[in-house]
C-alpha cells in the first residue's frame, strides 16, 4: 500500500515545484515587458513633445470608416471575429452595428481600436500630411495607459516597415531587428524555461510569447516590388490572428492590394480613413489653449479660414497649417537664429502683402527650413536647394534622390576631369614608387631617382590627359616635354627629335585608331579593353620602330648598333601604345558607367575575353621576336633565340588566354531596386562589390598584361625592372576600369568630395540626407529619399540658381 500512496505524492510535489518555477519565469518576462513599456513611453512622450502634439495645440484629426473594396464587409467582419481562433477578441456588445460607428476624432482612436474593432486589427489610411503619424502616436500612448491597469496586455511598439531588409523573410525578423537596435537591453539572455525555449534573447522571447502589439508604419515607403510581399507577411501565421495596426497612404496601399491580387488588404482588419480638416478644427489647431495671448495673436488669421482669401486657401490643408504654426512659434524654441520674440501671424493678413495663395505658400514653405534647422539653416538650404533644382531641371521633376545618380550634379566634362586627376595621380604614384623600388633592387644605389620620377610623371600625364578628353596635340606636347626634361643617355639631337616625333605620331594615330576600335568592337563588352590595348600596342610598336630606324639610318649612333636602337624603340613603342590603349579604355568606360549601383558579382565564361587575351599575347610575342632579331648584341639573330621567344610567347599566351576567359567573364549584377530597402543598404552593397571588383580585375590585368609584356621587356634587356613597373601600372588601370565601368561607389565618393569642397555640401552626404529624413524634410521610399512634400521640392527648385 505504500508505493501506490507515495507515487501520487511525488507527482503532486513535482507539479507544485514546476508551477512555482513557471510563476517565477512569468514574473521575469512580465518584468521585461514592463521595462519595455516604460522605454516605449519615454521615447514617444519625448517624440510627442518634439512634434508639438503634447496638448498645447495638437493637430486635430477626424476619420470615418473606410468604404474601400479591399476591407471586410462589416457584417462578415463581425461574424469572423465572433469565431476568432483562440476566442473572441472583445465584447460583441461593444461593436457598432455598422461600420459607420468607427468614425471619431483625436483621442477616440484608442476606444476605436480596443473596443469597437472586432478583431483588434485596424487599417489606417490617409492622404499625405493628413495626420497618420499623429494618430498613431496618440493610439500608442493610449494603449500604454490602458496597460498600466492591465499588465497582461501586449506592449504596443511602432515598427517602420520602410526599413524592411532583403533578409527579412517574415514580420518577426523585422520586429526582432528593430527591437534589438532601439532597445539594446533586449539583447540580454531570456530566462530559462519552456516558454522561452529556442529564444536567443529577450526580444525574441517577447515576440514568441505574444507580448508585443505591432503598430506598423511606413508601408508606403516600401519599394513597389516589396509591398505585396510585406502584405502577405502581415497576413501569414502567426500574425494573421494577432492584434495589430497598419498605416499607409491610400494610393500606395490600393496599388499593393491590386498587385497582390487579393480581395482583402489585411485579413480581419477594420479600416478607417482620415478626413480633410475643417475650418473649425483648423482654428482650434492654430489657437492652441483658448483665452491665452497666443490664441489672441491668431484671431486675424482665424477670421480668414474657410474663405477664398489667399490666406484662407493656403491654410485649408494640413501642410499649410503645420507650416504656419511651425514658423510663427518656432522663434520661441532654442536655437532659432536672431529672434527673441515670435513673428506676428497677423502679418499673413496684412493688406497687399500677399495677393495670391501661391505667394502665401511660398512664404510658408520658405520659413520651413529655418524653423527646423535653426542656426544650421543656411547650409541645409543651400544643399537641399541644389538637390531640388537638380531633380526639377536636370531630371525632369523626378522625385527620387538616388545617391548613385547624384554624380550628374557635376557636368560631364568636370566629372571626367576629376576622375582624370584621380587616375593620373594614382598612376604617377604607382609608377614612381614601383620604378624606384625595382631599380633599387636591380641596380642598388645606382638607381636613377630622376628617371623614376619622370617615368611616373610621363605616364601620369598620359593617363590624366587622355581620360579628361584632351586634344591629341596637348597629350603629345606634355609627354614630349617630360621626355626633354629628363633625356636618357647621350642620344644625338636628331635621334631625340625623332623619338619626340614618334611620341606625337603614336598619340595622333593612336587616338584615331582607338576611337574606331572602341566603336567597332562594342559587342565585345569588357573584352573591348583588350582590343583597345592591342590596337595601341600595334600602333606604338610600328610607329616607334619605323621612325627610329629612319632616324638612325640618317644619323648613325656610335655608342650602339642601329638595329639595337630600333629594337628598343619597337619595344618601348609597344609599351607606350599599350598604355595609351588602356588609358583610352578608361575614357570610354567613363562614358559608359553603370546607370545603377552594383548588387553582387556574377561570372560566366567569356570566349571573347579568352580570344582577345590570346591574340594580345601572340602579337606581343611576334613583336618581341622582331626585337630579338634586331638585337644581335644581346640575343643574337640565330634560330635558337627565336625558338626561345616563341616558346615563352606560346606559354604566356595559354596562361593569359585562360585568365582573360575567366577575368573578363566577371560582371556586376545590379540589385532589384524594387525590393531593396534603404539607401544605406544599396550603398553598402555597391561599396563591397567595388572593393571585390577592384581586387579581382586588378589581379586579372596583372596576369594578362603583365605576362603579355614580359617578352618585350626581356628582349629589351630591362628585366624585372620593366616587368614589375608596367605590370603594376596595367593592374592599377585595370582595377580602376572594372570599378568605374560597373559600379557607382567611386564616382559617388569623388562627387561628394567635390561638392563638399566647392559647393559647401557636408562631407558625408548620406548622413545629411538621413538627418533631413529624421527632421521631417525627406522621406525614405525603398532605396531612395524623397522630399516629404512635392510642394517643398518645387519651392526650393524655384530659388535663384547659383
Amino acid at each position: 500500500m505504500t508505493l501506490p500512496t507515495l507515487a501520487p505524492l511525488y507527482l503532486s510535489w513535482k507539479a507544485f515545484q514546476h508551477d512555482r518555477l513557471d510563476a517565477g519565469r512569468a514574473s521575469d518576462m512580465e518584468s521585461a515587458a514592463r521595462d519595455l513599456a516604460d522605454l516605449v513611453r519615454l521615447q514617444w512622450e519625448a517624440e510627442t513633445q518634439a512634434r508639438g502634439l503634447d496638448g498645447f495645440a495638437p493637430m486635430p484629426v477626424t476619420w470615418a470608416s473606410a468604404d474601400f473594396d479591399f476591407v471586410h464587409d462589416w457584417s462578415d467582419l463581425r461574424s469572423t471575429a465572433a469565431e476568432w481562433p483562440g476566442g473572441c477578441p472583445g465584447n460583441p456588445d461593444d461593436w457598432p452595428a455598422t461600420a459607420a460607428g468607427l468614425a471619431g476624432r483625436d483621442g477616440d482612436i484608442g476606444d476605436v481600436f480596443s473596443v469597437r474593432t472586432p478583431a483588434r486589427r485596424l487599417l489606417l489610411l490617409g492622404e499625405p500630411g493628413a495626420g497618420k503619424t499623429t494618430l498613431l502616436n496618440r493610439l500608442l500612448l493610449h494603449m500604454l495607459e490602458c496597460r498600466d491597469a492591465a499588465p497582461e496586455e501586449r506592449v504596443p511598439v511602432l515598427f517602420n516597415l520602410g526599413s524592411w531588409h532583403q533578409g527579412d523573410t517574415n514580420l518577426a525578423h523585422l520586429m526582432l531587428r528593430q527591437l534589438r537596435q532601439r532597445y539594446p537591453g533586449l539583447t540580454a539572455p531570456p530566462p530559462a524555461g519552456p516558454a522561452t525555449h529556442g529564444a536567443a534573447d529577450l526580444a525574441e522571447a517577447l515576440i514568441k510569447g505574444q507580448r508585443i502589439l505591432p503598430i506598423l508604419d511606413g508601408f508606403d515607403e516600401l519599394p513597389v516590388g516589396l509591398r505585396a510581399k510585406v502584405l502577405a507577411a502581415v497576413n501569414d501565421e502567426p500574425w494573421i490572428t494577432a492584434p495589430l495596426v497598419l498605416s499607409s497612404r491610400l494610393a500606395e496601399f490600393r496599388e499593393a492590394v491590386h498587385a497582390a491580387d487579393v480581395a482583402i488588404g489585411v485579413y480581419g482588419a477594420a479600416g478607417i480613413s482620415i478626413l480633410p480638416m475643417g475650418a473649425g478644427d483648423a482654428a482650434r489647431y492654430l489657437r492652441g489653449r483658448p483665452g491665452t495671448a497666443e490664441a489672441r495673436r491668431w484671431e486675424p488669421v482665424v477670421a480668414e479660414l474657410g474663405t477664398q482669401s489667399p490666406v484662407g486657401q493656403a491654410l485649408s490643408t494640413p501642410l499649410g497649417l503645420f507650416l504656419a504654426r511651425r514658423f510663427y512659434r518656432s522663434s520661441l524654441e532654442p536655437g532659432y537664429p536672431g529672434r527673441t520674440l515670435p513673428p506676428d501671424p497677423a502679418g499673413l493678413c496684412r493688406d497687399g502683402r500677399f495677393r495670391t495663395r501661391e505667394e502665401v505658400d511660398e512664404h510658408l514653405l520658405g520659413s520651413f527650413l529655418p524653423s527646423v534647422y535653426g542656426t544650421d539653416a543656411p547650409q541645409a538650404h543651400r544643399v537641399l536647394t541644389r538637390i531640388a533644382q537638380h531633380l526639377e531641371y536636370d531630371r525632369g521633376g523626378a522625385p527620387d534622390i538616388a545617391w548613385w545618380k547624384l554624380r550628374s550634379l557635376l557636368p560631364a566634362r568636370r566629372a571626367a576631369r576629376i576622375v582624370a586627376v584621380f587616375l593620373g595621380g594614382a598612376v604617377l604614384t604607382t609608377a614612381t614608387v614601383t620604378a624606384g623600388a625595382t631599380s633599387s633592387l636591380t641596380y642598388g644605389a645606382q638607381g636613377d631617382i630622376l628617371y623614376c620620377v619622370s617615368l611616373g610623371l610621363y605616364f601620369g600625364l598620359l593617363t590624366a590627359l587622355t581620360v579628361a578628353g584632351a586634344r591629341p596635340a596637348l597629350v603629345a606636347t606634355a609627354c614630349a616635354l617630360v621626355t626633354l626634361v629628363a633625356p636618357s643617355g647621350d642620344a644625338p639631337v636628331l635621334w631625340t627629335c625623332g623619338d619626340l616625333a614618334g611620341i606625337a605620331i603614336v598619340v595622333f594615330l593612336g587616338f584615331q585608331a582607338l576611337r574606331r576600335t572602341a566603336a567597332r568592337f562594342r559587342s565585345l563588352g569588357a573584352a573591348r579593353i583588350l582590343a583597345l590595348g592591342l590596337t595601341g600596342a600595334l600602333i606604338g610598336a610600328m610607329t616607334q620602330g619605323v621612325l627610329t630606324f629612319l632616324v638612325v639610318t640618317i644619323q648613325p649612333m656610335d655608342s650602339a648598333n642601329s638595329l639595337t636602337v630600333t629594337g628598343e624603340a619597337l619595344e618601348s613603342g609597344a609599351r607606350l601604345g599599350l598604355f595609351l590603349g588602356l588609358s583610352y579604355a578608361a575614357r570610354v568606360s567613363l562614358r559608359e558607367v553603370a546607370a545603377v549601383p552594383g548588387g553582387r558579382l556574377a561570372w560566366a565564361w567569356s570566349r571573347s575575353g579568352c580570344l582577345a587575351a590570346l591574340l594580345l599575347s601572340l602579337v606581343l610575342t611576334v613583336i618581341a621576336a622582331c626585337v630579338s632579331a634586331a638585337m644581335p648584341l644581346q640575343w643574337g639573330a640565330d634560330a635558337s633565340a627565336w625558338t626561345v621567344i616563341a616558346a615563352i610567347g606560346l606559354s604566356i599566351a595559354l596562361v593569359t588566354g585562360l585568365a582573360g576567359g575567366i577575368g573578363f567573364g566577371l560582371s556586376v549584377q545590379t540589385p532589384d531596386l524594387a525590393t531593396v530597402v534603404g539607401p544605406e543598404t544599396v550603398l553598402r552593397q555597391d561599396r563591397e562589390v567595388t572593393a571585390t571588383m577592384t581586387l579581382m580585375t586588378g589581379g586579372v590585368f596583372l596576369v594578362v598584361f603583365g605576362l603579355s609584356v614580359a617578352p618585350l621587356t626581356l628582349t629589351g634587356g630591362s628585366g624585372i625592372f620593366s616587368v614589375a613597373t608596367f605590370a603594376f601600372l596595367y593592374a592599377l588601370l585595370g582595377a580602376m576600369l572594372g570599378a568605374l565601368r560597373q559600379t557607382s561607389y567611386i564616382l559617388f565618393v569623388l562627387t561628394q568630395s567635390h561638392l563638399a569642397r566647392y559647393e559647401g555640401f557636408p562631407p558625408d552626404l548620406m548622413t545629411f540626407l538621413d538627418d533631413a529624413r529624421g527632421r521631417g524634410i525627406l522621406r525614405q521610399v525603398g532605396p531612395v529619399h524623397q522630399f516629404r512634400h512635392i510642394d517643398l521640392q518645387r519651392h526650393l527648385a524655384r530659388q535663384p540658381r547659383r
